[in-house]
């Protein structure tokens, strides 16, 4: 059962790979590179996003824990919002190892691409802009995570480990960064295969299973008492945001 479960949230992986795989061959001919670097651009991504992963792991590290007593003292009732409340009763370990799944599976998500020809004359400019997309979102999801240090849902419930609610993670819970590097890295591959073949009709069929891997992360996420509902939205948003904007810089 467990391995079926693991299969069937490979399917939209497998689905994006078979229609790449045909629509190699519909497109056999050359097309046109869609993107270009530029220093300007590429140094200040790549550094500005190298930098922000640096201070952020800083920050973690270096941040006051939550004690027992500290959490002896927490009160549901102060969450907000309150539909977020609901998540303090979830924990299961489980859930959380199948959203490790899916995110270490969409981390190499962007190889798909290279089933294609086409783009795979251009690999060492897709792996940069790929390696900007990533370093982006990680920059952006390490720092917010640091400067808000909003206390997981897990650290309400009485099922969770002491040992887990007085680690440093236990206050990084905005926002969702299993979320967000799911969604960069669906969204961006979704997004370079858009910009290389603009009139596949098997575009709509690219964007929803990009569409349908981060969503599956962010169940998987409050499912198992990780994240609240706001914490995993706002990780799809940013996700998807930075997987479609670095892509479209280079355009």
């Amino acid at each position: 059962m467990k391995s079926f479960q693991s299969f069937t949230l490979f399917l939209p992986v497998l689905r994006l790979w078979l229609l790449l795989q045909v629509t190699t061959g519909m497109y056999a001919q050359q097309v046109g590179n869609p993107y270009r670097l530029n220093w300007q651009l590429d140094v200040p991504l790549s550094v500005g996003g190298a930098g922000g992963i640096v201070a952020g792991e800083w920050l973690n590290r270096t941040k006051r824990t939550l004690s027992p007593d500290d959490i002896a003292l927490l009160q549901v009732q102060d969450i907000k919002p309150r539909f977020d409340r609901f998540v303090t009763r979830l924990w299961q370990p489980r859930a959380q190892k199948a959203s490790d799944v899916v995110l270490y599976g969409t981390a190499a998500l962007p190889l798909i691409l290279l089933a294609d020809a086409n783009m795979r004359r251009h690999t060492p400019k897709l792996a940069l802009i790929g390696l900007e997309t990533y370093l982006v979102n990680a920059a952006f999801t390490a720092l917010t995570k640091e400067l808000v240090q909003r206390r997981r849902p897990f650290v309400y419930n009485p099922a969770a480990p002491m040992h887990k609610k007085t680690a440093p993670d236990a206050t990084s819970s905005f926002f969702s960064g299993h979320t967000s590097a799911t969604a960069a890295a669906s969204f961006m591959t979704a997004k370079m295969y858009a910009d290389y073949y603009p009139k596949s009709r098997f575009k709509p069929y690219v964007w929803a299973g990009a569409a349908l891997l981060p969503a599956a992360t962010a169940y998987l996420r409050v499912r198992g008492g990780k994240h609240y509902i706001t914490d995993v939205v706002t990780g799809y948003l940013v996700g998807a945001a930075v997987g479609i904007l670095v892509p479209q810089l280079h355009k």
